[in-house]
């Protein structure tokens, strides 16, 4: 009996212990494959997300460069709206505008709307006055301008037939004006560029109209006077361009103050005195704050056959 139970204290105490080598547990094994499956699914949607913001951030910001000595011209149409119409006017003008990419002579195209609702400015830029002229002489249906819209009222018809907001037409709007205008002088501070990069810059655009054509010279050389303390002001604009119409008796002053995010109340920015008390009477003047809403820039490649 004693050398049984020693036997069996024997067997009882035995371990038996595998030799599993560095493998871990089965648990902690399927932990770390969850892990690294895990970690690989976050890399690849880092890579995914990561390379479309990389595309989105490598691309050029597009911009408007205004240049004295360029005989380009800037063509603005001026649309009067309210609050309750731009939006749909400013839509259909998006909507309209690819057209002008492949057109010859073609710079660049941005939409602005202003702050207060009442006016949306297409401000189309091309490489010379002849450019311009090519494009208007062209057949409508060749040359379509790109059209706005305001809501109109649905038909009686329609209205029985279908709801308010479903048979709502779109009636295309013509601009108030259009004006051609060539860059007389433009002020900038020291180093930067004279120019309006991308969406969302907020633009003082000051129209000025002559009373009499024979004034347009006096407002001018005003106005250049003036533009040499835009500098002086603070916050100090980005860029002041002066234009002056091309046939016709207007002046205007675009004023790019940076992003329209930047600043919480706009009635702080300083005033830009563009003509003094004397010669500001013989003028009429439509000034309003804007945002860019769109800029759109000739192909690459048509510039560069341009030039060949």
């Amino acid at each position: 009996m004693p050398h049984m139970s020693e036997k069996r204290c024997r067997f009882s105490t035995r371990q038996v212990i595998p030799d599993r080598g560095d493998r871990p547990s089965m648990p902690r094994y399927f932990v770390e494959k969850l892990h690294a499956f895990l970690f690989a699914v976050f890399v690849f949607l880092g890579v995914m997300f990561g390379s479309a913001d990389a595309v989105q951030a490598g691309k050029a910001v597009k911009s408007i460069v205004f240049d004295p000595a360029s005989p380009a011209v800037n063509v603005a149409a001026i649309y009067e709206t309210t609050p309750e119409t731009q939006k749909d006017v400013v839509s259909s003008i998006m909507q309209s505008n690819k057209f002008f990419k492949d057109t010859p002579g073609f710079e660049s195209f941005s939409v602005l709307q202003s702050e207060d609702g009442a006016r949306v400015i297409t401000l189309t830029q091309w490489k010379d006055a002849d450019s311009y002229e090519a494009y208007a002489a062209q057949p409508l249906e060749l040359c379509p301008s790109p059209p706005s819209a305001i809501a109109s009222p649905p038909s009686s018809k329609s209205a029985a037939r279908t709801s308010t907001k479903s048979s709502t037409k779109k009636a295309v709007a013509t601009p108030a004006r259009t004006v051609v205008f060539e860059v007389d002088k433009t002020q900038t501070p020291e180093g930067m560029l004279p120019a309006l990069r991308g969406k969302y810059a907020l633009v003082q655009f000051d129209e000025i109209t002559a009373k009499s054509a024979d004034d347009v010279t006096e407002l001018l050389a005003a106005a250049e006077d003036s533009l040499a303390d835009v500098t002086k002001l603070y916050p100090s604009p980005r860029t002041a361009v002066l234009f002056k119409g091309v046939d016709n008796a207007d002046v205007a002053v675009l004023t790019n103050w940076g992003y329209a995010e930047e600043f919480t109340d706009l009635t702080k920015l300083p005033t830009l005195e563009v003509l003094p008390e004397d010669v500001d009477a013989l003028a009429n003047h439509d000034d309003h704050f804007y945002e860019v809403v769109k800029i759109i820039s000739a192909k690459p490649d048509s510039k560069a056959k341009e030039k060949t």
